[in-house]
Parts: structure tokens; C-alpha cells; sequence
């Protein structure tokens, strides 16, 4: 059985998560933007994978503290895991900026969450330094204050 790596991207909660994990954790969040709990079928669509894996990989989440699973309604994150998700959001939202304002590059959310998910925190903090305007609205602190788009 293959194991998931592991960056040194870690939420405020100091959670190291693997790629994947971080991807569903993701679409959990954007997912459950105007819901209490997220239909298996919905991040399975989201995220293109099948439900078994959804059902199994919300286990493994479970598992860690990072969401809730009831049978039938759905999955909701944790605090914990929603600290991670933003934690990522921020990462993706900042490679995206970066990228498309000083590169003139247009990346696809799975390109910007890649970079985002393998830079250490100091070169995502150097590159949100080098864009000087708000993440885009996908950026979950954003949405409350520019000044809370930048990780301490």
C-alpha cells in the first residue's frame, strides 16, 4: 500500500497533512461554503474520484480529527480541519496571485494548489510579500480582512 507524502506545509494547528488529504480537506471546505455537511457524492464529483474512495478517505480523515462523518448526511470539518483547509486555501490563493499578477501566468487550481502544497512557509510569506493587493475571494481570510491574509 502506497503512503502519502507529507510537505512541510502545515496549518496553524501545526498539522502536517498529505497531498490528498489536502485536496479533499479543500473541497470539503469550499464545498460547505452555504452547507452545514458535504454529500459524499458532491466531493466525489469535486474532486473526480469515486465514492468508495471518498467513503474510505473520509475515515482516514475522521480518523485524524479533521472532519465528522454521519452516515447518511454527510461530512463537516473540524475546527482542527478547517484550520488546515484555510491554511491551504491561503497557500493555493497566494501561488495563484503570485503567478497571474507579477508572471502573467495562468494557473489551474490543481497547478496553484501543487506549488502552494510544496513551497515551505517562508517562500509562500516571500511571495505573498511580492503581491500587493488582496488573495483572490476563494481566500477564506480575505473575505474578512486583507490584513488576515498574511500568516504571522
Amino acid at each position: 500500500m502506497a503512503t502519502e507524502t507529507t510537505s512541510s506545509a502545515t496549518g496553524p494547528v501545526g498539522a502536517s497533512v498529505g497531498r490528498r488529504t489536502g485536496q479533499y480537506l479543500l473541497a470539503i471546505d469550499w464545498l460547505s461554503e452555504d452547507a452545514d455537511r458535504v454529500a459524499p457524492g458532491e466531493i466525489a464529483a469535486r474532486l473526480g474520484v469515486s465514492g468508495a474512495s471518498v467513503t474510505e478517505m473520509g475515515s482516514k480523515l475522521e480518523d485524524a480529527g479533521l472532519v465528522t462523518v454521519k452516515k447518511y448526511t454527510g461530512v463537516k470539518l473540524t475546527d482542527k480541519g478547517r484550520e488546515v483547509a484555510r491554511e491551504l486555501a491561503w497557500r493555493l490563493c497566494v501561488v495563484e496571485n503570485f503567478f497571474g499578477e507579477e508572471l502573467s501566468a495562468d494557473l489551474n487550481d490543481d497547478q496553484s494548489y501543487e506549488i502552494g502544497y510544496t513551497l515551505p512557509p517562508e517562500a509562500i510569506k516571500r511571495l505573498r510579500d511580492l503581491v500587493d493587493h488582496p488573495c483572490i475571494d476563494r481566500c477564506p481570510q480575505t473575505r474578512q480582512d486583507y490584513d488576515g491574509c498574511r500568516i504571522a
